[in-house]
Protein backbone atom coordinates (compact mmCIF):
# COMPACT_ATOMS: atom_id res chain seq x y z
CA UNK A 1 0.00 0.00 0.00
CA UNK A 2 1.34 3.03 -1.10
CA UNK A 3 1.98 6.06 1.58
CA UNK A 4 -0.38 8.30 0.09
CA UNK A 5 -3.58 7.59 1.18
CA UNK A 6 -3.10 10.41 4.14
CA UNK A 7 -1.51 12.65 1.93
CA UNK A 8 -4.02 12.72 -0.18
CA UNK A 9 -6.81 13.32 2.84
CA UNK A 10 -4.70 16.11 4.13
CA UNK A 11 -3.77 17.77 0.79
CA UNK A 12 -8.05 18.67 -0.02
CA UNK A 13 -8.10 19.90 3.27
CA UNK A 14 -4.96 22.55 3.03
CA UNK A 15 -6.40 23.03 -0.15
CA UNK A 16 -9.95 24.06 1.38
CA UNK A 17 -8.21 26.14 3.84
CA UNK A 18 -6.20 28.00 1.20
CA UNK A 19 -9.24 28.29 -1.13
CA UNK A 20 -10.88 30.28 1.89
CA UNK A 21 -8.20 32.79 2.14
CA UNK A 22 -8.59 33.76 -1.38
CA UNK A 23 -12.03 34.37 -1.53
CA UNK A 24 -11.28 36.65 1.57
CA UNK A 25 -8.98 38.70 0.25
CA UNK A 26 -11.02 38.80 -2.98
CA UNK A 27 -14.27 39.69 -1.56
CA UNK A 28 -13.06 41.27 1.26
CA UNK A 29 -11.54 44.66 -0.30
CA UNK A 30 -11.88 46.29 -3.64
CA UNK A 31 -8.44 47.92 -3.85
CA UNK A 32 -6.14 45.94 -6.48
CA UNK A 33 -3.26 44.87 -4.22
CA UNK A 34 -5.59 42.06 -2.52
CA UNK A 35 -7.35 40.85 -5.24
CA UNK A 36 -4.04 40.70 -6.80
CA UNK A 37 -2.59 38.65 -3.61
CA UNK A 38 -5.94 36.65 -4.10
CA UNK A 39 -4.45 34.66 -7.62
CA UNK A 40 -1.09 33.59 -5.71
CA UNK A 41 -3.38 32.40 -2.93
CA UNK A 42 -5.62 30.46 -5.49
CA UNK A 43 -2.79 29.50 -7.38
CA UNK A 44 -1.37 27.29 -4.41
CA UNK A 45 -4.73 26.18 -3.41
CA UNK A 46 -4.72 24.54 -6.95
CA UNK A 47 -1.53 23.04 -6.53
CA UNK A 48 -1.94 21.73 -3.11
CA UNK A 49 -5.24 20.14 -4.77
CA UNK A 50 -3.04 18.64 -7.82
CA UNK A 51 -0.85 17.00 -5.35
CA UNK A 52 -4.01 15.29 -3.44
CA UNK A 53 -5.24 13.97 -6.56
CA UNK A 54 -1.57 12.77 -8.07
CA UNK A 55 -1.32 10.73 -4.60
CA UNK A 56 -4.89 9.59 -4.86
CA UNK A 57 -4.50 7.96 -8.31
CA UNK A 58 -1.22 6.95 -7.75
CA UNK A 59 -2.82 5.33 -4.78
CA UNK A 60 -5.32 3.53 -7.05
CA UNK A 61 -2.57 2.59 -9.49
CA UNK A 62 -3.35 4.86 -12.11
CA UNK A 63 0.12 6.32 -13.00
CA UNK A 64 -0.71 8.02 -15.91
CA UNK A 65 -3.06 9.82 -14.31
CA UNK A 66 -0.89 11.09 -11.62
CA UNK A 67 1.78 12.21 -14.15
CA UNK A 68 -0.48 14.89 -15.33
CA UNK A 69 -1.73 15.81 -11.82
CA UNK A 70 2.26 15.93 -11.20
CA UNK A 71 2.54 18.14 -14.08
CA UNK A 72 -0.63 20.18 -13.12
CA UNK A 73 1.02 21.03 -9.77
CA UNK A 74 4.39 22.05 -11.34
CA UNK A 75 2.56 24.14 -13.67
CA UNK A 76 0.51 25.70 -10.69
CA UNK A 77 3.55 26.09 -8.70
CA UNK A 78 5.21 28.04 -11.60
CA UNK A 79 1.51 30.43 -11.80
CA UNK A 80 2.14 31.26 -7.94
CA UNK A 81 5.67 32.46 -9.07
CA UNK A 82 4.13 34.23 -11.92
CA UNK A 83 1.10 36.16 -9.87
CA UNK A 84 2.95 36.64 -6.77
CA UNK A 85 5.33 38.57 -8.74
CA UNK A 86 2.72 40.77 -10.51
CA UNK A 87 1.52 40.98 -6.97
CA UNK A 88 4.38 42.49 -5.60
CA UNK A 89 4.52 45.14 -8.45
CA UNK A 90 1.30 46.39 -6.45
CA UNK A 91 2.19 46.42 -3.12
CA UNK A 92 1.55 48.19 -0.49
CA UNK A 93 0.53 51.16 -2.39
CA UNK A 94 -2.28 49.22 -4.74
CA UNK A 95 -0.38 50.45 -7.69
CA UNK A 96 -2.20 48.64 -10.95
CA UNK A 97 0.29 47.79 -13.67
CA UNK A 98 -0.05 49.30 -17.14
CA UNK A 99 -1.84 46.47 -19.74
CA UNK A 100 1.07 46.10 -21.41
CA UNK A 101 2.98 44.69 -18.16
CA UNK A 102 -0.20 42.17 -17.29
CA UNK A 103 -0.11 41.07 -21.00
CA UNK A 104 3.33 40.02 -19.96
CA UNK A 105 2.15 38.01 -17.48
CA UNK A 106 -0.70 36.30 -19.44
CA UNK A 107 1.72 35.07 -21.84
CA UNK A 108 3.94 34.01 -19.79
CA UNK A 109 1.60 32.07 -18.06
CA UNK A 110 0.19 30.49 -21.79
CA UNK A 111 4.32 29.73 -22.77
CA UNK A 112 4.42 27.47 -19.66
CA UNK A 113 1.17 25.86 -19.84
CA UNK A 114 1.89 24.76 -23.40
CA UNK A 115 5.65 23.94 -22.36
CA UNK A 116 4.34 21.67 -19.31
CA UNK A 117 1.94 19.63 -21.50
CA UNK A 118 3.91 19.79 -24.73
CA UNK A 119 4.30 15.30 -24.07
CA UNK A 120 0.39 15.61 -23.78
CA UNK A 121 -0.31 17.81 -26.93
CA UNK A 122 1.59 16.00 -29.35
CA UNK A 123 0.18 12.51 -27.88
CA UNK A 124 -3.27 14.19 -28.32
CA UNK A 125 -2.20 13.86 -32.41
CA UNK A 126 -0.61 10.91 -32.53
CA UNK A 127 3.29 11.87 -32.50
CA UNK A 128 6.00 11.11 -30.08
CA UNK A 129 8.34 13.48 -31.41
CA UNK A 130 8.59 15.09 -27.49
CA UNK A 131 8.06 12.24 -25.72
CA UNK A 132 11.41 13.50 -23.35
CA UNK A 133 11.22 16.87 -24.35
CA UNK A 134 8.87 17.90 -21.51
CA UNK A 135 8.90 18.24 -17.70
CA UNK A 136 7.51 15.78 -16.03
CA UNK A 137 7.65 12.25 -18.23
CA UNK A 138 6.10 9.98 -15.93
CA UNK A 139 5.78 8.75 -12.79
CA UNK A 140 6.65 5.49 -10.42
CA UNK A 141 6.38 4.26 -6.78
CA UNK A 142 10.39 4.09 -5.47
CA UNK A 143 11.10 1.51 -3.08
CA UNK A 144 9.88 3.50 0.10
CA UNK A 145 6.57 3.07 -0.98
CA UNK A 146 6.66 6.84 -1.96
CA UNK A 147 5.35 8.42 -5.52
CA UNK A 148 8.48 9.88 -7.66
CA UNK A 149 8.42 10.78 -11.05
CA UNK A 150 11.01 11.22 -13.76
CA UNK A 151 11.96 14.83 -15.20
CA UNK A 152 12.10 15.23 -19.18
CA UNK A 153 14.49 17.21 -21.00
CA UNK A 154 13.00 20.69 -20.51
CA UNK A 155 12.61 20.26 -16.56
CA UNK A 156 15.32 23.03 -16.08
CA UNK A 157 12.59 25.60 -17.17
CA UNK A 158 10.53 24.72 -14.38
CA UNK A 159 13.64 25.72 -12.30
CA UNK A 160 14.64 28.73 -13.88
CA UNK A 161 10.57 30.00 -14.17
CA UNK A 162 9.71 29.73 -10.46
CA UNK A 163 13.41 30.86 -8.90
CA UNK A 164 13.78 33.93 -11.40
CA UNK A 165 9.89 34.75 -10.48
CA UNK A 166 9.84 34.01 -7.42
CA UNK A 167 13.32 36.25 -6.50
CA UNK A 168 12.05 39.06 -8.62
CA UNK A 169 8.71 38.87 -6.32
CA UNK A 170 10.99 38.90 -3.16
CA UNK A 171 13.32 41.79 -4.16
CA UNK A 172 10.41 43.80 -5.37
CA UNK A 173 9.28 43.37 -1.78
CA UNK A 174 12.12 44.28 -0.04
CA UNK A 175 12.98 47.32 -2.54
CA UNK A 176 8.96 48.53 -1.66
CA UNK A 177 9.73 48.41 2.03
CA UNK A 178 13.32 50.35 1.64
CA UNK A 179 11.95 53.04 -0.32
CA UNK A 180 8.55 53.56 1.93
CA UNK A 181 8.21 56.49 3.95
CA UNK A 182 4.59 56.25 5.28
CA UNK A 183 5.90 54.15 8.63
CA UNK A 184 2.29 51.93 8.15
CA UNK A 185 2.62 51.13 5.08
CA UNK A 186 6.43 50.20 5.48
CA UNK A 187 5.26 48.11 8.24
CA UNK A 188 3.03 46.25 6.09
CA UNK A 189 5.46 45.46 3.80
CA UNK A 190 8.28 43.96 6.10
CA UNK A 191 5.47 41.78 7.47
CA UNK A 192 4.31 41.14 3.80
CA UNK A 193 8.02 40.34 3.00
CA UNK A 194 8.81 37.70 5.72
CA UNK A 195 5.43 36.33 5.54
CA UNK A 196 6.25 35.09 2.20
CA UNK A 197 9.42 33.97 3.14
CA UNK A 198 7.92 31.88 5.70
CA UNK A 199 5.69 30.20 3.03
CA UNK A 200 8.23 29.70 0.17
CA UNK A 201 11.39 28.41 2.17
CA UNK A 202 9.98 24.94 3.02
CA UNK A 203 7.70 24.87 -0.15
CA UNK A 204 10.96 25.37 -2.33
CA UNK A 205 13.02 22.86 -0.01
CA UNK A 206 10.67 20.15 -0.09
CA UNK A 207 8.82 20.71 -3.19
CA UNK A 208 11.24 22.04 -5.68
CA UNK A 209 14.72 21.60 -4.52
CA UNK A 210 14.44 17.82 -3.32
CA UNK A 211 12.73 16.69 -6.02
CA UNK A 212 15.22 18.02 -8.52
CA UNK A 213 17.77 15.61 -6.44
CA UNK A 214 15.38 12.45 -6.63
CA UNK A 215 14.41 13.15 -3.12
CA UNK A 216 10.64 12.80 -2.80
CA UNK A 217 10.22 11.79 0.73
CA UNK A 218 9.06 14.98 2.11
CA UNK A 219 6.98 16.31 -0.71
CA UNK A 220 4.29 15.98 1.59
CA UNK A 221 6.16 18.70 4.24
CA UNK A 222 5.59 21.33 1.78
CA UNK A 223 1.97 20.61 1.30
CA UNK A 224 1.53 20.71 4.91
CA UNK A 225 3.73 23.68 5.63
CA UNK A 226 0.92 25.50 3.33
CA UNK A 227 -1.43 25.29 6.65
CA UNK A 228 0.98 27.26 8.58
CA UNK A 229 1.20 30.07 5.73
CA UNK A 230 -2.44 30.50 5.89
CA UNK A 231 -2.48 30.94 9.19
CA UNK A 232 0.47 33.52 9.51
CA UNK A 233 -1.57 35.29 6.95
CA UNK A 234 -4.78 35.25 8.45
CA UNK A 235 -3.10 36.72 11.32
CA UNK A 236 -1.39 39.04 9.77
CA UNK A 237 -4.40 40.45 8.11
CA UNK A 238 -6.64 40.24 11.04
CA UNK A 239 -4.21 41.72 13.65
CA UNK A 240 -2.04 44.46 11.08
CA UNK A 241 -5.46 45.38 8.76
CA UNK A 242 -2.73 44.04 6.28
CA UNK A 243 -4.27 45.29 2.35
CA UNK A 244 -7.43 46.89 4.06
CA UNK A 245 -9.10 43.53 3.85
CA UNK A 246 -12.29 43.93 5.89
CA UNK A 247 -12.32 42.49 8.99
CA UNK A 248 -15.65 40.50 9.10
CA UNK A 249 -14.46 39.01 6.11
CA UNK A 250 -11.15 37.67 7.95
CA UNK A 251 -13.25 36.80 11.22
CA UNK A 252 -15.53 34.63 8.67
CA UNK A 253 -12.62 32.55 7.49
CA UNK A 254 -11.44 32.37 10.81
CA UNK A 255 -14.29 30.44 12.24
CA UNK A 256 -14.79 28.63 8.81
CA UNK A 257 -11.23 27.93 9.58
CA UNK A 258 -11.91 26.47 13.26
CA UNK A 259 -15.40 24.87 11.88
CA UNK A 260 -13.34 22.83 9.18
CA UNK A 261 -10.40 21.65 11.82
CA UNK A 262 -13.20 20.56 14.31
CA UNK A 263 -15.16 18.73 11.23
CA UNK A 264 -12.43 17.27 10.21
CA UNK A 265 -11.35 15.65 13.84
CA UNK A 266 -14.68 13.07 13.11
CA UNK A 267 -14.55 12.71 10.02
Amino acid sequence: MLQVTTYAASTFFVAVMVYSLAVVLFLGSKEHSPRAFSLPVAMLATWVLCAGFEYYFADTGNLEIAAIFVRLAHLFGTFIAITIFYFSLTYPNNYKPVPAIRWFFILSAFFVTVLYFAKDISALFGSSFVSEQTIIIDTYVNPGNYLGWHFGNLAIFFHIFFTCFWSLAMATLWQRYKQQTDPILQKQAWSMFWALTAGIVPAGFANVALPGAGVFGLFWYGLMSSFGWVSIMAYSILKQNQMNVKTGMTELFIIGTILIVFIGLFV
